[in-house]
């Protein structure tokens, strides 16, 4: 099972999205590195914190995302560490046809594999369960990361409207996707979202506080290299 929905409220600050900014600011800033001979010592430490920050931007996307959605009054957001794949739902995933024509049943003990779902989101206003993984999207993905990622979503789709009973919730629709935040969709419609399909998929801002808190990353970051 998994940690179960909770409704935040409504009125949830940025404040916990701008310190962790801030601690990832202070792991770069103490980041060791190697200073390269053809480069030297500054430029060095200046090509291994940008490159550090690329991989650690997807938290400080998520951060935002999660904030924007537990501060909507209609929608319950929770994770689940441990969502149990069934051996049908395994067997069934090879295309997508067989994911969208299956309704299969969440069991408690009959499951194969565990997936990690980043974010699941009940709007109660449509009675719609998500599944979400967030990404970046500035980048894409090999042939074997898209046939995995493919594999997870196609078994998300099958499972989540009787895993919504099982947390006690109205399940009248449920799909699964990946947000690839700015663009880049290493899997196509319809598992894709990108940010221009987020507000009016959720039914709230959420665009906003996330280019809210990459203003933030991107200041403080410009401050780390101008001192560095």
């Amino acid at each position: 099972m998994g940690d179960g929905p909770t409704t935040a409220r409504a009125d949830e600050p940025l404040g916990p999205v701008f310190r962790e900014v801030d601690a990832t600011i202070e792991r770069l800033a103490r980041k060791r590195f190697a200073a390269d001979p053809v480069v030297g010592e500054r430029y060095s430490r200046i090509t291994s914190i940008v490159s550090s920050a690329y991989k650690r931007h997807g938290a400080i996307i998520e951060h935002p995302l999660l904030a924007a959605l537990t501060s909507a009054p209609h929608l319950q957001v929770w994770s689940d560490r441990r969502f149990r794949v069934s051996p049908e739902a395994d067997m069934l995933a090879g295309n997508d046809a067989s994911a969208f024509g299956n309704l299969l049943r969440y069991g408690a003990d009959n499951f194969t594999r565990t997936i990690q779902v980043d974010v699941l989101v009940h709007n109660q206003s449509t009675d719609l369960l998500g599944a979400y993984e967030s990404k970046r999207g500035f980048g894409y993905h090999d042939s074997g990361k898209k046939r995995s990622m493919l594999r997870d979503l196609r078994c998300l789709q099958m499972l989540p409207r009787s895993y919504g009973e099982t947390q006690g919730l109205h399940v009248r629709t449920a799909e699964a996707h990946i947000i690839f935040y700015y663009g880049q969709c290493s899997v196509g419609r319809p598992w894709a979202l990108t940010r221009a399909d987020l507000d009016e998929h959720f039914g709230a801002s959420i665009a906003a506080p996330i280019e809210r808190g990459n203003a933030y990353f991107r200041e403080r970051l410009d401050d780390l290299l101008a001192a560095t």
